[in-house]
């Protein structure tokens, strides 16, 4: 038996006997699946072209499906989602532009030189944007001393006078952080302020101007009111005797405001 190797395999048999067809055989047996190889290598590298006009494979229209996406199991995927819904932005609840606000508050007042006494007050507010506003407020106290009867009397500083005292503040607010924390499962807004300004403390032993400045928060109560919490310093002169000296008087106050109009 002869092979002769060239474009294609050819085989050329002569009858060789019993032996010679058993060659054959083995011959065959080693040469057809070498060709069979050949064959399967050929169509695998020349690209199958799609003819013009034909639709095309529904499998290729379709996204590919991901290990990843296959290893991740369904509830663990939705507990992902879920918490990734829980963090992203939210439209900002509340606002305050063009807005009247009135609030009613109390809290406690620390006297420089006297001793601290309740104070209740309330306030008026404007707000031009959502971090500018312009707010007036006053407030009541009384300046209370725990020293002896007989130091009033000898030194005639409070005696059978009006106790007493009122504060009056102009002010304006700017609110430089609007934030949110989740209470509970809620999602509660609040505000960050500052405020600074100038006012007139009235009383026995003072009627100058006072300097102010306070930091506050205020927490939202739905679109129409708000819980206030407001820490101020007053700073003026009182007079001693024959003397004035500067003090600092702290009031810090909780109130509930209510914002005009209540719908937005």
């Amino acid at each position: 038996m002869n092979v002769v190797r060239g474009r294609k395999a050819e085989v050329r048999i002569r009858p060789c006997g019993r032996a010679g067809v058993g060659a054959m055989v083995l011959c065959a047996t080693m040469l057809f699946p070498r060709a069979g190889a050949r064959g399967e290598t050929g169509s695998a590298a020349a690209p199958t072209q799609a003819a013009p006009g034909a639709p095309a494979d529904r499998e290729s229209d379709e996204a590919p499906t991901t290990e990843s996406d296959a290893c991740i199991d369904q509830n663990v995927k939705a507990d992902l989602f879920a918490k990734r819904k829980r963090r992203d932005v939210r439209e900002r609840l509340f606002q305050q532009t063009n807005r009247h606000e009135l609030t009613v508050q109390g809290g406690y007042y620390a006297s420089d030189l006297f001793d601290g006494t309740g104070v209740v007050g309330a306030a008026y507010a404007y707000h031009m944007t959502e971090d500018f506003a312009v707010e007036s407020s006053a407030a009541w106290t009384r300046i209370a001393s725990s020293g002896g009867p007989e130091l009033e009397r000898a030194f005639s500083l409070l005696g059978n006078k009006n106790r007493r005292s009122l504060l009056f503040d102009a002010d304006l607010v700017w609110d430089p952080a609007h934030g949110k924390l989740r209470l509970g499962g809620s999602i509660q807004h609040f505000d960050l302020y500052v405020a600074a300004g100038a006012g007139v403390v009235d009383s026995v032993l003072s009627s100058d101007i006072a300097a102010n400045a306070a930091l506050g928060l205020k927490f939202f109560l739905g679109r129409a009111m708000a819980l206030r919490i407001d820490l101020r310093d007053h700073v003026y002169r009182q007079q001693l005797l024959a003397r004035k000296e500067w003090v600092n008087d702290v009031t810090a106050m909780i109130g509930l405001a209510v914002f005009l109009p209540v719908s937005e």
